[in-house]
């Protein structure tokens, strides 16, 4: 039986892998350290479901609009519950669509607060993502949140 200690450096040690992956934009690999039920909620998109659903789907985009993509843990925090907050700052440069807005090759940075939920099984069962999707907008060009002018589906349609 594993201590207290144990637990937290696990669950830490478990948050580091989780964005190893995400940086190296293999979905796969992140879909290896959830359970098969585990959901994910990404708050600033509205998008609630599946880690092997809309998890894979948000990761795989993520990876293929920004081949550089850089993830810096500033902090994590590991509860006894299996709860472990990670404070993280992405960035890197836009080399594809991205959440609807054409590529600009603009250069981001953005903070983020993830929460995942480890189970007794040791695999992760909830991710949640938090983030200024406004200041994501800004950082890839959107001139006007209102209006989102700069995106796919604009330039689609005046082509």
């Amino acid at each position: 039986m594993l201590s207290e200690n144990d637990d937290l450096d696990f669950g830490r040690a478990l948050v580091h892998k989780f964005f190893e992956y995400v940086q190296a934009g293999d979905p796969d690999a992140i879909l290896g350290l959830t359970s098969a039920e585990a959901t994910i909620t990404l708050v600033p998109l509205g998008i609630r479901g599946l880690m092997a659903n809309e998890g894979v789907a948000y990761f795989a985009s993520l990876a293929s609009a920004f081949p550089d993509l850089i993830v810096r843990i500033r902090r994590v925090f590991t509860a006894t519950d299996g709860t472990a907050v990670a404070e993280v700052t992405i960035d890197g440069t836009q080399a594809g669509e991205f959440l609807g807005v054409v590529n600009q090759e603009k250069h981001f940075d953005l903070d983020q607060a993830w929460l995942l939920k480890i189970g007794p099984d040791q695999q992760i069962v909830a991710v949640t993502g938090y983030w200024d999707q406004n200041q994501l907008y800004r950082r890839l060009g959107v001139k006007r949140l209102d209006r989102i002018t700069i995106t796919a589906l604009e330039q689609s349609a005046t082509v």
